[in-house]
């Protein structure tokens, strides 16, 4: 499984599959989600986690994050682009290294291993 280069702002659109390229996260401040919401299915944004944008705009890009979706790491926390155009925080993965490590975070486990 090897992802493709960080995320550059020509490539930004809705759906594109992601991986999270920052340290691995856990609390409340990723995993918080709305009174009344399913908890979510992970505990933490893991270096690596798959996801895939749900809003391209370019100064804030939010990812729905596999087994975030309904956690802050998804709805709130946005990524801004660099003087270049790069998305320091997110890498592009191909459609095949998504759904691995999809499946590896839904089975309870690390996206990558």
């Amino acid at each position: 499984m090897v992802a493709e280069p960080v995320l550059d702002i020509s490539r930004l659109s809705a759906g594109l599959f992601v991986e999270y390229l920052g340290p691995t996260e856990s609390g409340p401040d990723v995993t918080m989600v709305h009174a009344g919401d399913a908890e979510p299915l992970c505990d933490r944004l893991w270096h690596g986690h798959p996801g895939a944008i749900s809003e391209p705009v370019p100064q804030h890009v939010l990812v729905t994050w596999v087994g975030l979706e309904e956690a802050v790491a998804s709805f709130a926390v946005g990524f801004s682009c660099d003087d270049q155009g790069s998305y320091r925080g997110l890498g592009v993965l191909s459609a095949r290294d998504f759904e691995t490590r999809r499946t590896r975070i839904l089975d309870g486990k690390p996206p990558t291993g």
